[in-house]
């Protein structure tokens, strides 16, 4: 499985890269660091986007 860089997270989703880091620590993402690069785990990310529509954020 291929993850998602902070910069692809804050691209899909248009958000600031700030706001991913917030999102990885409050959520508690797994992540993996791989070529001194940090990635982030999809069903992580996604999950925690998906929670945000359905309460209405």
């Amino acid at each position: 499985m291929t993850g998602l860089t902070a910069d692809d997270i804050a691209s899909l989703w248009q958000i600031p890269k700030g706001t991913v880091y917030r999102h990885a620590h409050v959520n508690h993402w797994r992540r993996y660091t791989q070529a001194g690069r940090t990635y982030y785990h999809p069903d992580d990310v996604t999950a925690t986007f998906d929670r945000m529509d359905q309460d209405g954020r």
